[in-house]
């Protein structure tokens, strides 16, 4: 969610500023069920954190490009997001970013390892692109 004007003069409001601090500071950590996942934009943009035990090696998929673009209001190239996915497994198992079906690109390494954690931003490049980049 970018910082821009939201009233037809193009002007930011207190609200506006108000709404970007609060959205950006806000964690809602979700515990992932020990199957595959196909995270919704809202999840990415409001959650940001996401914990899982898998006793399997399991797939995180993100939303399309379109979908997240969707989710955003005022979503402008350079607008970025932050997510982290936590592996709670101690051993063995390993949970892997995928791209959603397209306007995604993962950049970096996508397999989250046991007992790590793994921190993602995504960067709107086009309207609906999206380049996710391990932190």
């Amino acid at each position: 969610m970018p910082l821009v004007g939201n009233t037809t003069s193009g002007a930011l409001t207190r609200t506006r500023i108000a709404d970007y601090i609060a959205a950006s500071e806000s964690v809602t950590p979700v515990a992932v069920t020990d199957a595959a996942r196909v995270a919704t934009a809202a999840e990415l943009f409001v959650s940001k954190l996401f914990t899982q035990t898998p006793t399997a090696n399991r797939t995180f998929t993100t939303p399309t490009g379109a979908e997240l673009a969707a989710g955003l209001t005022d979503e402008v190239v350079g607008s970025s997001f932050e997510f982290t996915i936590v592996n709670l497994a101690p051993s063995t198992y390993t949970i892997t970013l995928t791209a959603g079906a397209s306007g995604v690109t993962i950049v970096g390494a996508a397999a989250v390892q046991p007992a790590t954690s793994g921190s993602f931003i995504g960067v709107f490049t086009a309207a609906s692109t999206v380049s996710i980049y391990r932190k």
